[in-house]
Parts: C-alpha cells; sequence; structure tokens
C-alpha cells in the first residue's frame, strides 16, 4: 500500500458509501437529530431552553477529553488499520473460496440449477444478515464475558462522552477480531448458500453493501453513540436495537452491565436474557463504571497500550495494571 493511501485511509471512510462512516449515513443521523429537537421543544423539553447548534454541538461533549481521544484514534487507528486490512478483507473471500472447496469434495459439484429471481435474492439476502448480525452480537458477547478479551473491549466502553466517531474508538485487536469472524461466517454462508441455490444465491445490495444494512445505517445508526435520545416502541425493542439500547449498554450503571449486545437485532438478546429495553427516558452517564473512570482512558498511550499491559498481567497472575497517567 502506498503511503498516500494510508494518509487518505481515514477520509475514505467519510465518502466511501459502503462505510458506516459515510456521508449519507452521518447526514441520515443529522436529519434525525433534528426532528428530535423539534419534538423536545414542542414538548417544552430539555431542548427548549438551547438552541439547535448548541443542543447539537454541546461545547462539554467536544470539548471533553473523552471526545479529543475520539478524534486522535480514529484517524491514527484507520491508518494504521489500512496497513493490515488488505489481508483482512480476504477472509470473506478465502473461507468462500476453502469451503466451497470442502463442499465439492464431500458431497460433489453443485447440481443447482435455479435461475435468479427475487425469492432466492430476498432469502440468500436475510440469511446472509442474520449470520453476520449473530456473529457480530455472539463476538460482543464473549468480548464481555471473556476476562482477557474485556481488556481490549474496553478501549470502546472507556468513552465518558460520546460522538459518532466513539463507534470508531475500538483496539486494533477487537477490529482484526471482529472482521476475521464475520468474513469467515459470511464467506462460508455464502458457499452454503451457492451450493444449494447455485446462480440464484445473489445478495440484493445498496452501495455495495447487503441493502439491510445500508437501510440500518440510514436508521439514525450514528445515534447510538450520541447524547441524542432516541427510543423505539417497547414491542419493537425486541426485535431491533435503538440508538437508546446502545446508549443503556454504555451505561456505568450496574443494572445496565452486559445489556443489549445487539447491532441490528434484539432478539438475539431476547432469547440469551440480555436485553433491557427502556420504557421511558433515562438519565445516562458513560464510562466503565470502575476507578477507571475519570480521564485514565484518553490518552492515545492507554487506549493502544494499556489493553496489553492488563491482559499481559492477568495471564500471568500480576496484579492488574491500571493507568499511570490521565489524558492530558
Amino acid at each position: 500500500m502506498e503511503f498516500t493511501d494510508i494518509l487518505w485511509a481515514p477520509f475514505d471512510h467519510f465518502v466511501n458509501l459502503s462505510n458506516r462512516m459515510a456521508y449519507l449515513y452521518l447526514f441520515s443521523a443529522l436529519v434525525v437529530s433534528i426532528i428530535a429537537y423539534m419534538v423536545n421543544k414542542a414538548r417544552k423539553g430539555e431542548a427548549e431552553s438551547v438552541s439547535l447548534l448548541r443542543w447539537l454541538l454541546p461545547a462539554e461533549v467536544l470539548k471533553h477529553p473523552s471526545s479529543q481521544a475520539d478524534f486522535a484514534f480514529y484517524f491514527i487507528n484507520k491508518m494504521l488499520l489500512a496497513l493490515i486490512y488488505g489481508s483482512v478483507l480476504l477472509t470473506a473471500p478465502f473461507a468462500y473460496h476453502a469451503l466451497t472447496g470442502a463442499i465439492v469434495q464431500i458431497f460433489g459439484p453443485s447440481t443447482a440449477s435455479f435461475e435468479p429471481h427475487l425469492g432466492y435474492s430476498i432469502l440468500t439476502t436475510v440469511v446472509i444478515i442474520l449470520v453476520l448480525d449473530f456473529s457480530l452480537w455472539f463476538l460482543h458477547l464473549i468480548f464481555h464475558k471473556v476476562p482477557f478479551l474485556w481488556d481490549y473491549h474496553k478501549v470502546h466502553h472507556s468513552a465518558e462522552v460520546m460522538t459518532p466517531l466513539t463507534a470508531a474508538r475500538m483496539h486494533p485487536v477487537e477490529e482484526v477480531v471482529d472482521s476475521l469472524t464475520t468474513g469467515l461466517t459470511v464467506g462460508a454462508t455464502m458457499a452454503i448458500l451457492h451450493h444449494l441455490l447455485g446462480p440464484a444465491a445473489i445478495q440484493i445490495t445498496l452501495f455495495e453493501v447487503n441493502i439491510f444494512l445500508a437501510v440500518f445505517y440510514f436508521s439514525a445508526f450514528h445515534l447510538r453513540h450520541s447524547h441524542v435520545w432516541i427510543r423505539y416502541p417497547y414491542w419493537i425493542q425486541h426485535i431491533f436495537v435503538c440508538p437508546a439500547q446502545h446508549q443503556i449498554h454504555h451505561s456505568v450503571d450496574r443494572k445496565h452491565w452486559d445489556k443489549n449486545m445487539g447491532f441490528i437485532f434484539a432478539f438475539w438478546d431476547w432469547a440469551a436474557g440480555t436485553l433491557y429495553a427502556p420504557k421511558g427516558k433515562e438519565d445516562i452517564t458513560y464510562g466503565l463504571g470502575t476507578d477507571e473512570d475519570g480521564g485514565s482512558w484518553h490518552s492515545l498511550r492507554a487506549l493502544y497500550f494499556l489493553p496489553f499491559r492488563q491482559s499481559y498481567a492477568r495471564l500471568f497472575g500480576k496484579k492488574d495494571i491500571q493507568p499511570t497517567e490521565p489524558a492530558e
């Protein structure tokens, strides 16, 4: 990869519509935020006493060390990950071809000759999004439940205020594990579908991504990492994850810990007993909810290297290593 490609990587995420950080998805979140402001103002709520701009971009959030860490971490992380994503992104094609070869060896060449049809495309698209979402949910659950992996997932939960860039506040170890896992599962699923359906196994896409995923990104996805409270009706929260549910996931309140692991669908949490569906507005304080809050994770040094130090201490039975310096 050329050096200019590495420098451009953080900006490419904003213009590439196949990426969740793309400008259209951010714009849709802005539109929903403005509507939420107008509704709050009409109800004489919290937005009434402040201007739209101040409500959308509160100074206490933008100037917070957690936000400043998010900004710096995003740009450095995307350049760093650009160096390794080339191989990671090959995971899905690799899994597809490897499993295809294995299926042929065991069952023989596919005899499926279904012609492309909308019904088969819908089936393929739904199966792929369910497999992808379950993989993300299960991996998220594991990162919470396995102490060694939690050391790396802490980076994301250490945010004490949230902006859309907080979605990218993920340690490179977690980013790579996520990409490898989803690449393997989606690639393997496509191989099975192609064997069963032949040329009819075609996904319906928008901007080169599964259309359900694209619609999800348009559905105020970026407000899940924000101060804007958007809550779906109670029964819908058992099917789809709303921004308020993910904000609760980041809460320091112990009753919220390890709840709402889902990405798109909430029924995985519902089935596992990890669903928390709020029935009204809840006041939320973001962070880890431990003595590590208060700026311990707001330096780039801590975000990158503290997980390694803590997992090393955990593996070798030493006292857990705490941050030695607060964010500047």
